[in-house]
């Protein structure tokens, strides 16, 4: 693969999981459903589908053969699916029913800033400066966007901050916990996958009276399609597709077209519009992000 169409492959995974949690926007403005039972039919659905995709390949057997050898890795597999993909995706939808899409993917793209604290952290060692450069950015970027500059007014609701710094914390966790997997050579889409499915199934002990068929409903089937088809099965795959033949510096300037996508989307679909302030506030998160990846490119 060409890495111009690394670029195309992993460009195109942000604006799926951009288009996702529009069309989850969407779902929760037509649907009584709660985001856990949307949590849990995307996770079951799309991780069903990845798994069968993911058999076809001689890598489902080889890296259950690994988990095999140290069967304390399938409990980790197993946290890795509870916390590091259930709760994301719990959250996220939980902030989107609560402060829309492009709040919540904004806020959400802070999350290489909690990580950078975390490791900071962890191995006791101060960060670099462009790093606490990116750390601060992200603080005024979503303190801008959801006060507008001004300290007596929430413009964003705090359900959907709080939703969207637990999901970002979540990601978070899954990309620091999901090393221990990945250094034991376990093929990602395998880790995606089985976690995926594992934890919807974990998600029937948390909802009572289920009910499948109002996901099914004419006004509602296509988002919930679009959300398991496009926002997860098909961004998933090329995202990791991709990322093969990216640095993680260019994967970062790429994975940028999800909150431009989101907030774009949000203006067409939902008339979604920010004022100056929080528009700043968007632009110093964006930052944020490619700050370092601008520092090691150039």
């Amino acid at each position: 693969m060409s890495r111009n169409l690394a670029l195309v492959l992993v460009g195109m995974s942000g604006i799926c999981w951009a288009s996702s949690g529009i069309a989850a926007q969407d779902f929760f403005s037509r649907s009584i459903k709660i985001p856990l039972e949307l949590t849990n039919i995307r996770m079951c659905s799309a991780g069903f589908l990845m798994l069968v995709m993911l058999l076809a390949t001689k890598k489902f057997k080889w890296s259950a053969a690994r988990l095999n050898r140290k069967p304390k890795l399938w409990l980790y597999l197993f946290v890795y699916g509870l916390i590091g993909i259930v709760m994301v995706q719990f959250s996220y939808f939980q902030a989107i029913s609560t402060g829309g899409a492009a709040a919540t993917t904004v806020i959400l793209s802070a999350t290489p800033a909690m990580v950078v604290i975390w490791e900071s952290f962890y191995n006791r060692k101060f960060p670099a400066r462009i790093e606490i450069l990116a750390v601060i950015l992200a603080i005024l970027g979503v303190f801008f966007l959801v006060t507008g500059g001004d300290t007596t007014k929430i413009l964003v609701p705090l359900p959907c901050v709080f939703w969207s710094l637990t999901s970002g914390a979540s990601f978070a966790f899954s990309m620091i916990f999901g090393k221990v997997l990945f250094k034991e050579k376990i093929n990602p889409a395998f880790v995606t996958s089985v976690g995926m499915f594992g934890g919807g199934l974990v998600t029937f002990l948390l909802i009572d009276n289920f009910d499948w068929l109002p996901f099914f409903e004419s006004d509602v089937i296509f988002n919930v399609a679009w959300i398991i088809i496009f926002g997860t099965v098909i961004a998933f795959w090329i995202f990791n597709k991709g990322l093969k033949y990216l640095t993680p510096e260019e994967s970062a300037l790429v994975e940028m077209t999800e909150p431009v996508s989101s907030v774009v989307l949000s203006y067409f679909v939902f008339g979604t519009v920010f004022g100056w302030i929080e528009s700043l506030g968007i632009i110093l998160v964006l930052l944020a992000v490619i700050s370092p990846a601008l520092k090691k490119k150039f």
